[in-house]
């Protein structure tokens, strides 16, 4: 007798992992396939909102109050099976903290700065931004000139005259939080792996065939193997299942491909991981242009900083690791923080989808119910929100 599930759940990254937890509390019986040979080798998942300008003045008040340290919290705590602690940077002054957990996941409450100079391209927009930030009582902070540039994650005052930063304007703005994505992904893995059985939760799992008997699928080794499927197979679409579920959209409900093309926007960025010799300012998070730039690091913060710096460069050439992307990096690193030179861990690309459409695509597959979840990319606590969501709806 072949076994049987409930909902069988079918992605790479977090968002399968959330879904299973979500639903196995409700009592439902999960079975999870990853067709990567790791959960988290697409690495989709990002520990804050990168907040691009495409964010429009209409949804500027929900986007930010969704990117608050509290929301944040309460977004990812849901299907948390252990403690995430908060830190705010007054924490770092009262020697009673009312944390408990060192090794769990933190939420960091960072400020977040746009800055550009007087005569580029971006510079309206920054004061845009800063204007619709004073009409929704958020208390922007405007600076200019060296005032701002010393609030930059890995500043130095090195040969600061001879490097033209005097027509600099910016502001910090309010505090958004960020999460120790690692540690979150990680806990969570363990305790599903845990409460389904290593014989639920399988990598490296490939589907053959799909029918109304149920799903067959094939691992790296032994013969393929079928799983009775009694409600819905639920497919959640990162980059790396894009050509998959495309295949199978064309196959089941071509007309749907039209909806997905035209609900998303596809961002290609670059992530840049480079060494300071001093350690770097962990309570900012900088915008210039199309960097975010800030502290990188897990738990809590040493009170001096942490010396491992993340670049993450917006890419609109399709030329990754070209000239324009050393020629950014460079006079980010030589001009506004002044360093005389820098060490490039590494640099991993990552494809980033910015969705318009939030409802699952519902198609039937050989007379087996099948669902495609979308945002299951992007800033985790979006992912969890967008699941739990999404679950509870099904």
């Amino acid at each position: 007798m072949k076994p049987s599930v409930d909902y069988l759940l079918v992605g790479t990254g977090v968002a399968p992992l959330l879904a299973a937890q979500r639903l196995s509390s409700r009592g439902d019986r999960v079975m999870v396939l990853n067709p990567d040979s790791d959960f988290f080798l697409e690495n989709s998942e990002l520990p804050l909102d990168l907040l691009s300008f495409e964010t429009t003045n209409q949804d500027l008040g929900r986007r930010f109050a969704n990117n608050s340290p509290e929301q944040v919290y309460r977004d990812l705590i849901s299907e948390f099976p252990g403690a995430i602690e908060i830190w705010k940077e007054e924490d770092e002054k009262n020697p009673h903290r009312p944390f408990q957990v060192e090794s769990a996941p933190w939420v960091r409450s960072r400020h977040r700065m746009w800055l550009a100079q007087e005569k580029s391209y971006t510079v309206e927009r920054v004061e845009n931004l800063y204007l619709r930030l004073l009409e929704l009582g958020l208390k922007p902070r405007w600076f200019e000139g060296s005032s701002l540039i010393r609030q930059l994650p890995g500043f130095t005052a090195r040969n600061l005259e001879s490097r033209k930063l005097k027509n600099c304007v910016g502001f910090i703005g309010p505090r958004f939080g960020d999460v120790d994505v690692n540690r979150y992904r990680t806990g969570l893995l363990e305790f599903i792996r845990e409460k389904l059985g290593r014989d639920h939760i399988l990598t490296n799992a490939h589907l053959l065939d799909i029918d109304e008997s149920g799903v067959d699928y094939q691992l790296v080794s032994g013969p393929p193997r079928t799983i009775e499927v009694k409600r819905a197979v639920l497919y959640f679409w990162t980059p790396k299942l894009e050509r998959l579920l495309r295949g199978m959209l064309e196959k089941n409900d071509p007309r749907m491909l039209g909806d997905f093309d035209s609900s998303v926007h596809k961002q290609t960025w670059e992530e840049w991981e480079i060494l300071s010799r001093d350690p770097v300012n962990p309570h900012v998070v900088a915008h210039l242009d199309g960097l975010r730039i800030w502290a990188h690091g897990e738990g809590v913060p040493p009170p001096e900083g942490w010396n491992l710096v993340k670049i993450l460069r917006r890419d609109q050439t399709g030329i990754l690791l070209g000239e324009q992307s050393f020629k950014e990096v460079s006079d980010l690193v030589f001009q506004y923080l002044g360093w005389d030179r820098f060490t490039m861990r590494k640099m991993t690309p990552r494809t980033v989808y910015r969705w318009n459409r939030f409802t699952p695509i519902e198609f039937e597959a050989d007379g087996l119910r099948s669902m495609i979840i979308q945002s299951c990319d992007g800033p985790l606590h979006w992912i969890a929100r967008q699941v739990r969501q999404t679950i509870d709806q099904v």
